[in-house]
């Protein structure tokens, strides 16, 4: 979501923008009134469960060889749609965009997230330092990373070595970057009213699926579990792709919890007290954007740093996964519920990335490009 908040910010500001996607992406795209050129057909690619979580070369080799089977369509996708669209200016959230505005000599823009620690840049090294890997970066004119140089934990904040050294002047920061900012929406007592019909009670907001089916109802009954040693707290509990709606209705959850699917995020973060997650770069952004405390549970090495920038900073908690216990959880919840540095340390970070300028900032950084090469 991270292209779509810098595609909505140049919208805001009077400019023709038009999004290249493809299968489930066109509808959420659309739902923020943003043009769409859609993709053809892409072959679909089933990643094992686990793949991305080890660090078995590989296992890892496996993974980008089916990552290759999507890319090659995509870039001829690309180079048709510029070919006729002949946009001023690129925008670009993967790996084949700034390779196709280089063919046709356009400026281009990549948005990247920022690595928060060495098991990331390690794994991002392994991936990127083969062959020809690096064009891509080289390609772009500018490398628009959401993140704070702050929060690079034991990772170099710019990237650089192991093959980073030649792009890392065309890296900006820019803090988070949501499609929707949280400061355009009501306040957190209204929110939590629309999404739990109380306002009064403290919220945790769990999100256990994301857009992957990696956690499942074990972990849900876990959370469940957990809930019904935290009384006088509601809880919303979202799925994402991790369970089929229809398998929820025998969960049998305890009153103060609310299941659902899919959830405006950046709602029910700044409606909650605590969210809870697996550490997810996007939420991460968001609960650092909204200023709320968080309990991650990593289930990968890039999430296990995602965690630990919370953890650092005194403003979040991270659970090992490994005999993770109902009670454990609760506990964690209680904690940041009840130690309230934990929510003055989210706010001192959420002040931290508003210095970046968000993607309003980026989007001045894609007007200027744009006046380099051509008119956005």
């Amino acid at each position: 979501m991270r292209v779509i908040a810098v595609a909505k910010a140049l919208q805001r500001k009077g400019h023709e923008v038009k999004v290249l996607a493809g299968d489930k992406q066109v509808s959420v795209i659309k739902d923020h009134h943003l043009d769409v050129i859609e993709l053809p057909p892409i072959p679909k690619i089933d990643f094992p469960i686990g793949i991305l979580a080890g660090t078995d070369s590989e296992r890892q080799e496996d993974m980008m060889a089916r990552m290759k089977e999507v890319f090659q369509p995509v870039a001829e996708a690309e180079k048709e749609s510029v070919s006729v669209e002949k946009p001023d200016v690129m925008l670009c959230g993967n790996f084949t965009g700034p390779l196709a505005a280089k063919t046709f000599h356009i400026p281009c823009a990549m948005v990247l997230l920022q690595p928060h620690g060495k098991k990331t840049t390690d794994f991002m090294t392994r991936r990127l330092s083969k062959g020809h890997a690096f064009d891509f970066l080289n390609a772009a004119n500018l490398l628009i990373m959401e993140g704070m140089p702050e929060l690079s934990g034991d990772s170099d904040p710019e990237l650089s070595g192991a093959g980073f050294a030649a792009i890392k002047d065309k890296i900006r920061f820019t803090g988070p970057l949501l499609a929707e900012p949280p400061e355009n929406l009501p306040g957190q007592e209204e929110l939590k009213a629309r999404h739990t019909g109380n306002n009064e009670l403290p919220l945790a907001y769990v999100t256990i699926g994301g857009g992957t089916p990696l956690i499942g109802e074990d972990f849900l009954a876990l959370v469940l579990k957990a809930f019904r040693q935290l009384a006088g707290v509601n809880g919303v509990i979202s799925t994402g792709l991790a369970i089929d709606p229809d398998r929820l209705a025998g969960c049998d959850p305890p009153d103060n919890v609310f299941i659902r699917g899919f959830v405006p995020g950046t709602e029910l973060i700044k409606a909650g007290d605590v969210t809870v997650f697996h550490g997810g770069s996007s939420t991460l952004m968001t609960c650092i954007a909204c200023g709320k405390p968080a309990v991650v549970v990593p289930s990968m090495a890039e999430q296990e740093d995602n965690g630990d920038v919370l953890a650092q900073n005194r403003a979040g908690i991270v659970l090992d996964k490994k005999g993770l216990t109902s009670t454990a959880l609760a506990e964690a919840v209680k904690k940041i519920l009840h130690e309230h540095s934990f929510r003055d340390n989210a706010q001192r970070l959420k002040k931290l990335g508003e210095k970046y300028g968000g993607a309003p900032a980026a989007a001045a950084m894609v007007e200027e490009l744009a006046g380099k090469g051509g008119t956005l």
